[in-house]
């Protein structure tokens, strides 16, 4: 299938200007734990980007539920995986960087499972996931998760220490000194450029800085 119609089946990429190239995303507001969090001050979810600005208009909101619902149907993982392969294939190598949930979650323990099937699919893409759905990732074990996806367990409040209980972690520092490897997106135009720490396992932790 061309991508149009892989488009027209499963939803569209999503193209975040920081990141080198594609993501994809579903609503924050669909967020099991972050939608909670986003109502209490001091969380990191409380200010969250995805949740106001463009992410509020409604062409995106159709895309993020076309894509949502369009993980129920069984043919997903392996449409995903060809829209990712063709995407993907007309990229340098220095592009070939994917994130999963720009904005969102994982949506529940099967939802992961397919994620990670479309991984396994495309060993020439590297991925990174950032979740707060610590019940979920406790289902798994670290070495169940495809060498080629840095899933990074996200701390909950602003300044707080990284969870313990995963290898690969993320926070958000405003008060407080960076942990780990700073992203220095604040400080170049709020992009990655030739950054690719948040997809490396070298890097255990990565600290933004509140905006």
């Amino acid at each position: 299938m061309k991508i149009k119609q892989l488009e027209k089946e499963i939803g569209t990429l999503s193209n975040p200007s920081k990141m080198p190239a594609y993501a994809w995303g579903i609503s924050a507001k669909r967020c099991k734990t972050g939608a909670k969090l986003a109502k209490i001050k001091g969380t990191i979810c409380n200010k969250c980007y995805a949740l106001k600005g463009h992410y509020t208009f409604p062409v995106v909101a159709d895309a993020h539920q076309m894509r949502l619902d369009a993980v129920e149907r069984p043919e997903w993982v392996d449409y995903m995986a060809e829209l990712l392969t063709q995407k993907y294939k007309r990229l340098d190598k220095s592009r070939l960087f994917h994130r999963w949930f720009d904005s969102g979650d994982i949506q529940s323990y099967a939802h992961l499972m397919k994620i990670f099937e479309v991984c396994e699919l495309t060993p020439q893409i590297n991925y990174w996931l950032a979740t707060r759905e610590y019940g979920i990732i406790n289902q798994i074990k670290e070495e169940d998760v495809p060498k080629n996806l840095c899933l990074r367990v996200s701390a909950i409040k602003v300044d707080s220490p990284p969870p313990k209980f995963w290898q690969w972690t993320s926070g958000v520092h405003k008060d407080k000194p960076a942990i780990g490897r700073e992203c220095p997106a604040y400080k170049q135009d709020g992009e990655c450029g030739s950054c690719r720490s948040c997809w490396s396992r070298s890097v255990k932790q990565v600290s933004y800085k509140e905006h």
